[in-house]
C-alpha cells in the first residue's frame, strides 16, 4: 500500500472510531433501566428516564425526589396525558426516585415491591433490611388523604412478625397541613404502627439515619417475592 492508500485507510479508521465515541456520548441515559427491576420498559418508565437527573441529588434527596416527580408529571402533561393516567403513574415515579437514591448513597440492596411470607399478598413499595431492625419498609404515598391508614394497617399486620422493624411514610403531597396532622396524629398514638412520615424537607433525615445501619440482605426466608437493587 503506498503513502497516500495508508493515509485515507487511517482516516477511515479514525473517523469510524470518533463515530463509536460519539454514539456513546449521545446514547440516551436510562438510569431506571440500569435498576434491572422492571420486566417490562412501559411508558411511566419512559416518562421517569427522560425526566430525572441525579445531579439533583447534589441538593439532597428530598429535593431530588420532589422535582424529580414534579419533573415526569410536568413532562407527562405536556406528551397530552390525562390528569388521571398522570396521577396514576406518579406512585411509581415516586417509587423509582427513592430506588434510585438508595443505589446512589449505596444504601442497598434495596427491595422493590416485597412481600413477605408472613404477610402474603401486601406488597411493600420499598424496603431495606437491617441487622438492627430487620426489615425498614417505606411506604409511598403521593398523597395522603386516607391512604395513610391503609399504610397503618399494612405495618400492623407486619409488626406482628417483625415486631422491632420501622415503618415509615414517603410522601411528596403539597398539602403540608394534611403532612402536619398526620405527623401529630402518630405523635399523638391515633396512628398504631407507622412510625414517621418523611417527605421532602426532611428526608434527608431518614437516609442519613439509614446510614448510621448495617444493611444487608433479607433475612433467608422471609420473602415470597421482590425484584432488587444492589
Amino acid at each position: 500500500m503506498n503513502m497516500q492508500g495508508l493515509v485515507a485507510t487511517l482516516v477511515v479508521v479514525l473517523a469510524g472510531a470518533l463515530g463509536a465515541v460519539h454514539a456513546e456520548t449521545n446514547a440516551p441515559v436510562r438510569p431506571l433501566k440500569q435498576l434491572g427491576i422492571l420486566t417490562s420498559y412501559g411508558e411511566s418508565a419512559r416518562i421517569f428516564d427522560q425526566s430525572v437527573d441525579l445531579r439533583d441529588l447534589g441538593q439532597g434527596v428530598g429535593k431530588f425526589i420532589h422535582r424529580t416527580v414534579q419533573n415526569c408529571r410536568s413532562n407527562a402533561a405536556a406528551q397530552g396525558k390525562s390528569p388521571s393516567s398522570i396521577g396514576s403513574m406518579s406512585g411509581n415515579w415516586l417509587e423509582y426516585a427513592l430506588l434510585l437514591a438508595l443505589r446512589e448513597q449505596q444504601l442497598t440492596p434495596a427491595y422493590w415491591q416485597a412481600e413477605f411470607k408472613a404477610v402474603p399478598n401486601a406488597f411493600n413499595d420499598v424496603m431495606v433490611w437491617s441487622q438492627e431492625h430487620g426489615p425498614i419498609i417505606m411506604s409511598c404515598k403521593t398523597s395522603l388523604r386516607e391512604r395513610y391508614k391503609q399504610a397503618d394497617l399494612e405495618a400492623v399486620a407486619m409488626r406482628k412478625t417483625y415486631p422491632n422493624a420501622k415503618y415509615f411514610l414517603v410522601t411528596v403531597d403539597g398539602d403540608k397541613q394534611h403532612v402536619a396532622r398526620v405527623r401529630r396524629k402518630i405523635k399523638e398514638g391515633e396512628i398504631l404502627a407507622l412510625q414517621a412520615v418523611y417527605d421532602e424537607t426532611n428526608l434527608d433525615e431518614l437516609f442519613g439515619m439509614l446510614n448510621q445501619l448495617k444493611l444487608g440482605e433479607a433475612e433467608a426466608g422471609a420473602l415470597h417475592r421482590s425484584s432488587v437493587v444492589r
